[in-house]
């Protein structure tokens, strides 16, 4: 072995382009071993460790390299090789980025090295004439590098438009091309002959995104009430494991184990792929029905989302609208007043809802007044006059005689379905109670087992995390457990609503709910003037009471047999 060969120095680097590669396929070992092989073969002190790097071959900054290079210029003249498994190892940025790497190797007396034995050594073409200089340095291999290193970025574009472009059209086709999203996990199905991906529901972390957009979709739970029942149920982010920067092999921490909070919650429930429908980059922002069912409805979606993303399906078209609230009304004046809860019952004679204000006379005070001048006379009732002619209508209302069993047996019957689906929920709940007891019970073992001070404030802090996390889960069960008391005063409630509507119906706390229950009894929103004369469209269940003053019968008949009232002069005439 020559003498001169011993005394070089050689440094080593290797790469990959991902974590996967670097795990599975050419590894970073296998191209050490592969290096260090040469380098004893030919007899080369190897300077340092090998670099081993997970990192884009494509990439024009490279922080590994870079070091390597702060290397060789901190040992000056130490370094004559640089070795490396292959060209497309070193670089795919092409014959420019592999030109670059090169001259700032030459730069400092370092010559690449490949172990696939294709870069040939470089020689002086004036070394007869005792000169040399920087452009009478030539490599017999120069051509064939370049060829190399122009393949390998040319290879890089065929994989990953092979790849990605597959992925795309997959992905279009409402199949998983990626990790799954949280909440689902990926099976392998096959689909005409061929393997494809779809996502169904993880039996694990399912029910907390079911439980998110259901009690939202519910409308009777704030967004800090959902949390806190989703978190009492169990919920936390899945624990990842965090990687370093440079090989991607070794675990260097992990992450995960959050709870849930209202900002989180926002954003997992506008994400509908809970609904089965597909919108991303990938398919332009359009919606695309996935080949898989989502983990609700798009109907629960839409409801729990309130019109901030709304999934519209007309047959198998989508269409995702944002911010979409078809029925909103905008008005100048305050939509809800309690002073006026009747305005959305219309004007006699532009069908439009009443408006409601005060307008002071000449002592300064005010009249509350209903009133309406849209292209026509202005008309004008005094609230106390109009709202005791509606709440003379509502209280002449009940429920049709022979639906009132049918009624009480279906609220039942749903009022025991919902009271499976919250005990279902209360029993998840009671097993993470559970689970917190089991954790704090080995947490307090471990504190009277280590003798460490430093120990022990850590476990003790863990005990009161896990203290603070059962005593909110016990507190959602709580809530949830229902009785058989619960039970009666649910019937008894019902029964009284159904015997009399009018005190639901004459609820003035809840403007909103008032005007949606209305939606129940009438048909089509009744003017002022239908009210008077009792002639309304009800709907099928409710009818007025017999007893009722005013007209020969006041029992609703199916819409269109009585006359219309527009004609006619009554006790709530305005002319």
């Amino acid at each position: 072995m020559n003498k001169d060969n011993q005394q070089k120095g050689c440094i080593i680097h290797c790469r990959v382009s991902s974590t996967k590669q670097a795990q599975e396929g050419e590894s970073l070992g296998e191209q050490s071993k592969n290096c260090e092989r040469i380098t004893i073969a030919k007899g080369w002190k190897l300077m340092h460790d090998p670099w081993l790097e997970s990192f884009s071959g494509r990439k024009k900054q490279r922080p590994v390299f870079q070091e390597i290079l702060a290397f060789i210029d901190k040992n000056p003249g130490k370094v004559q090789y640089y070795v490396f498994k292959a060209i497309d190892r070193c670089t795919r940025g092409g014959a420019d980025a592999y030109g670059l790497i090169k001259r700032e190797l030459m730069k400092r007396g370092v010559e690449m090295f490949d172990t696939n034995g294709i870069i040939q050594p470089s020689y002086n073409t004036l070394e007869n004439y005792g000169f040399g200089y920087e452009w009478s340095q030539s490599s017999p291999s120069e051509v064939s590098e370049v060829v190399l290193a122009t393949t390998a970025k040319d290879e890089v574009t065929k994989i990953l438009t092979r790849m990605i472009g597959q992925e795309i059209w997959l992905t279009q086709q409402g199949y998983k091309a990626n990790a799954p999203q949280d909440g689902y996990i990926n099976k392998k199905v096959y689909v005409g002959g061929k393997k494809r991906t779809i996502q169904v529901a993880d039996p694990e972390r399912a029910k907390y995104y079911i439980a998110m957009l259901e009690m939202r979709a519910l409308g009777q739970y704030t967004d800090i009430e959902i949390v806190d029942r989703v978190n009492a149920m169990g919920y936390r982010t899945k624990l990842r494991n965090k990687f370093d920067k440079a090989t991607h092999q070794e675990i260097i921490g992990q992450t995960g184990e959050c709870v849930l909070n209202v900002k989180k919650l926002q954003q997992h429930i506008r994400k509908p792929i809970y609904c089965g429908v597909l919108v991303e980059k990938w398919t332009n922002y359009k919606p695309v029905k996935a080949a898989y069912e989502g983990l609700v409805s798009i109907e629960t979606f839409n409801a729990a989302n309130r019109g901030k993303v709304f999934i519209r399906k007309d047959g198998d078209f989508l269409e995702a609208l944002y911010d979409y609230h078809p029925d909103l009304v905008v008005y100048k004046r305050m939509r809800n007043n309690p002073l006026f809860p009747y305005k959305s019952i219309l004007c006699p004679i532009c069908k439009k809802p009443f408006l409601g204000s005060s307008p002071k006379g000449k002592s300064g005070a005010g009249f509350p007044t209903y009133h309406c001048a849209r292209d026509h006379k202005y008309i004008g009732i005094k609230k106390e006059t109009f709202d005791a002619s509606v709440e003379k209508f509502i209280n002449d209302l009940h429920f049709q005689p022979e639906i009132i069993n049918s009624l009480h047996t279906v609220l039942l019957d749903r009022y025991r379905e919902r009271q499976g689906e919250i005990m279902q929920v209360a029993s998840e709940v009671s097993l993470n109670v559970s689970e917190l007891e089991a954790e704090k019970a080995q947490a307090v073992k471990a504190f009277i087992a280590t003798g460490s001070d430093v120990v022990r404030q850590v476990i003790e802090k863990e005990i009161e995390a896990i203290d603070r996390r059962m005593r909110s889960a016990q507190t959602e069960r709580n809530k949830m457990e229902i009785t058989e008391r619960d039970i009666d005063d649910f019937i008894r409630d019902a029964k009284k609503i159904m015997e009399h509507p009018a005190e639901m119906l004459l609820n003035t706390t809840n403007i909103m709910q008032q005007q949606a229950l209305f939606g129940l009894v009438f048909e089509e929103t009744p003017t002022y003037e239908e009210i008077c004369n009792g002639t309304p469209k009800l709907t099928w269940i409710f009818q007025l009471s017999k007893a009722s003053d005013n007209a020969e019968t006041h029992v609703v008949h199916p819409p269109g047999i009585e006359p219309g009232t527009l004609g006619l002069r009554g006790p709530c005439s305005t002319n």
